[in-house]
């Protein structure tokens, strides 16, 4: 196998406008977009039961003083900053606000932090057609999220980890124009908490600890090659074992599951969440997303 690694962001990018990879990294609800958008050809793509990681990425929303916004509800009617809108942690941060507020994305105005030829969603064409009743925004080459939020021109803004790392290297898709986020008086978390209420209220409801990302093989290869689909699953839990001998004294919650079946709740949580939330037209099964040889596992 030759690997290519980077940001996730980026490889995603490249994997929707040139398809590089014969097996990828990619967002989920990039992956149930692409089947639905598929022609045969383009996006011919079947997902593996292996889920890269897992996380809660909406604990990192930040808010201007200004805004009102006090509570995750109050994001309703308010301007929202996200790097892009195909991205995971929009999606579950979606089915949350949905399930726990009733509050749909068309009552949110997004803003879109990746230009629109750089972001998923655009390759994806959501700028096209995009989800009724909502309303996309993407910034221009001149605008970063974090510099909107500092001046109140959005209300809030989703600034991960992945997003804020990229303050020394203007050429990455996702831009950071170096705005303090500690002791500025003007922005501060939405959850101080670091989102613990939040996260064991939806885990105890749900059991579900959302996935961020799975991984995806060409249709192309599968065919040509029937046993790779199972092996490389193989692969990745021999790799989990080896994982836990070397760090045994850590407890890595996503490393906890494995396979389709483990993860059914989950998974079918996130095909609901697509439909619902108009990324989809089609109500998929799981099995329509998962190569066949791996539906047992």
């Amino acid at each position: 196998l030759d690997f290519v690694t980077g940001p996730v962001g980026e490889l995603f990018c490249r994997n929707l406008k040139y398809e590089e990879f014969d097996v990828m990294e990619m967002a989920i609800g990039c992956t149930i977009m692409a089947k639905e958008r598929s022609d045969g050809n383009r996006w011919d793509w079947a997902a593996l039961p292996v889920f890269l990681s897992k996380s809660f990425l909406f604990v990192h929303l930040y808010v201007n003083a200004g805004s009102g916004i006090q509570r995750f509800s109050d994001l309703a009617g308010k301007r929202l900053g996200v790097p892009d809108y195909a991205m995971d942690g929009v999606l579950w941060m979606n089915i949350l606000l949905k399930d726990f507020y009733g509050i749909n994305p068309g009552d949110i105005a997004w803003y879109i932090g990746r230009t629109k030829s750089a972001s998923l969603g655009g390759i994806l064409g959501l700028d096209v057609n995009p989800p009724t009743g909502v309303q996309l925004n993407w910034l221009n080459d001149g605008q970063t999220l974090d510099v909107m939020l500092d001046r109140g021109e959005i209300d809030a803004a989703l600034l991960t980890p992945a997003s804020l790392s990229s303050q020394s290297d203007r050429s990455k898709i996702d831009r950071y124009s170096g705005t303090p986020l500690v002791n500025n008086p003007r922005i501060h978390r939405l959850f101080e908490d670091g989102g613990k209420e939040i996260i064991t209220a939806y885990f105890s409801k749900t059991g579900i600890i959302p996935p961020n990302h799975v991984v995806v093989l060409k249709n192309k290869i599968a065919r040509q090659n029937p046993w790779i689909a199972l092996e490389l699953y193989k692969a990745f839990q021999r790799s989990k074992a080896v994982a836990y001998e070397r760090f045994r004294h850590q407890r890595s919650t996503y490393l906890l599951f494995e396979g389709k079946d483990p993860n059914r709740s989950m998974f079918e949580a996130a095909l609901r969440g697509a439909l619902e939330q108009g990324v989809v037209t089609r109500r998929f099964k799981i099995e329509d997303i998962f190569y066949k040889t791996t539906h047992d596992t």
